[in-house]
C-alpha cells in the first residue's frame, strides 16, 4: 500500500478513536446516571467493540462467556487491550492500578465504569480492593482482575498475588478462567504490536497498534472454579497452574 495511503488510513483510524472517546463522554455524563446497570453494561460492550473494530483486532474465543456471571474473572495480562477485549465479551468493572485513574480521558471513563482502584504499595488500599471487590460481585457484577499485578509479553504467567482472591471467597462466587493472547492473522505468530510491557508509554503502545491491521485477539473460556473449601493461596495457586497450562 502506498505510503500516503497508508498516513490517511491511519489518520482517518485515529479520528474513529477521539470520536469514540468523545462519544463514551457523552454517554457517561448525560446517559449513565439515568441508567440502570445492565444498561450501563451493555453500553460498555458496544462501546468496546466498536473500539475494536476501528483498531481492526478481531475477538476470537472458545466459547461465548457465561450469560450473567457474577464473580471474579482472572486472566493473565499482556496489553490496556486487554481491557477492551473482556468488556467486548463480559462487560464488568476492572481492578486496576490507581495510575489508571490519572490517564487522560480513560480515567475518567474507568471510574465512571465502577473500576476499582488499588495502590498495591498500601495494605489498606488493598484491604478495602479486597471489600470492595467483593461488593461489586455481590451488586451482580463479573470483576475482572489481572493478579499478576502487570503485563508481560505473553511467554509465561507472572506469580498471582492471592489478596484479590479472598474477594472471592467472601462472596461466595465462582472464578472463572480466561487466557487471552494475540497473534498476526497472516502469519499465525505472537503479535507482538499489541504488547504493552517494560517502559513503553501508553502513546508509544497506540501508535504501535495503530499500524498493525492484521491483530487478533484469542480467548480462551476456562475452568469455572468455585471459591467454597479454598484459602486464597489455593485459589490462587490453583487458577496459575491452569492459566499457565493453556498458554503453554
Amino acid at each position: 500500500m502506498p505510503t500516503h495511503t497508508l498516513r490517511t488510513s491511519r489518520l482517518l483510524k485515529s479520528l474513529r478513536i477521539v470520536a469514540l472517546f468523545g462519544h463514551a463522554a457523552w454517554l457517561v455524563a448525560l446517559r449513565f446516571p439515568r441508567w440502570q446497570q445492565q444498561q450501563r453494561l451493555d453500553a460498555v460492550q458496544r462501546w468496546a467493540r466498536q473500539v475494536l473494530a476501528v483498531l481492526q483486532i478481531e475477538v476470537l474465543s472458545t466459547q461465548a462467556a457465561p450469560a450473567g456471571f457474577a464473580g471474579l474473572v482472572v486472566c493473565n495480562h499482556l496489553s490496556w487491550l486487554d481491557i477492551l477485549v473482556l468488556q467486548s465479551l463480559m462487560p464488568g468493572c476492572f481492578v486496576a492500578k490507581k495510575e489508571v485513574r490519572r490517564w487522560p480521558v480513560v480515567g475518567y471513563l474507568a471510574q465512571a465504569c465502577a473500576t476499582i482502584f488499588v495502590d498495591r504499595s498500601s495494605p489498606r488500599s488493598a484491604r478495602a480492593m479486597v471489600e470492595h471487590t467483593a461488593a461489586a460481585i455481590a451488586q451482580g457484577y463479573a470483576v475482572v482482575v489481572f493478579p499478576e499485578g502487570t503485563s508481560s509479553d505473553g511467554s509465561s504467567v507472572g506469580s498471582f498475588h492471592a489478596n484479590i482472591f479472598e474477594s472471592a471467597i467472601r462472596a461466595g462466587s465462582a472464578v472463572q478462567l480466561l487466557t487471552l493472547r494475540y497473534r498476526d492473522r497472516t502469519t499465525g505468530e505472537l503479535a507482538r504490536s499489541a504488547h504493552f510491557i517494560d517502559d513503553m508509554t501508553l502513546l508509544a503502545s497506540l501508535k504501535s497498534v495503530m499500524r498493525t491491521s492484521t491483530i487478533q485477539a484469542c480467548v480462551h473460556m476456562g475452568d469455572c472454579i468455585a471459591a467454597q473449601g479454598h484459602s486464597r493461596k489455593s485459589l490462587a495457586q490453583l487458577s496459575h497452574t491452569k492459566i499457565q497450562a493453556q498458554l503453554a
